[in-house]
């Protein structure tokens, strides 16, 4: 019977020393994976490029959005951000028809958000910011969807949106 526990203990310890090993190794070579990747990261207002972060996102733009500018940046996973500049009626029309919920709140510096377009947030009289943890688009794509909102003046919101795969 000792010999059996002996032999069991020592088989437990030997699986466990191996198997710490092999998540730590594999945690280096996702790591070092990582830094060796290309970045593919493109910038602008093409159509293409809006439609696709919009499909990916499952967002709806309102008709009275101009889009400052949109950026795809594909390491392991897609990010698109996207700026826009639409009116508060916009905004609400935006949020409900792109089903985000109702999580924005004041939010208030050092922001954490990078802004790719639009007036610097530390310079707005006010911003908001939500965010959407573990939204499923329509074509099965598991993300996180922020909003940072930069109002402005009573009517003009930049908006800051941020979808990130996970």
């Amino acid at each position: 019977m000792r010999r059996w526990r002996r032999w069991a203990a020592w088989a437990i310890g030997s699986i466990l020393l191996v198997s710490g090993g092999l998540y730590g190794c594999n945690r280096a070579i996702n790591h070092a994976a990582d830094r060796l990747m290309v970045v593919d990261a493109e910038e602008s207002v093409c159509p293409e490029l809006i439609r696709e972060a919009t499909e990916y996102g499952g967002w709806v733009l309102p008709d009275d959005a101009a889009v400052l500018l949109v950026r795809r940046e594909i390491v392991r996973d897609r990010k698109y951000q996207l700026t826009l500049e639409t009116t508060s009626a916009g905004l609400a029309l935006m949020l409900e028809r792109s089903r985000f919920p109702d999580v924005i709140r004041s939010a208030y510096p050092p922001f954490t958000i990078t802004t790719i377009a639009g007036p610097p947030l530390e310079s707005s009289p006010l911003v908001e910011h939500g965010q959407e943890a573990w939204f499923t688009s329509s074509s099965g794509k598991v993300m996180i969807r922020e909003v940072t909102v930069d109002v402005r003046d009573a009517d003009t919101r930049v908006v800051h949106i941020e979808l990130r795969g996970v």
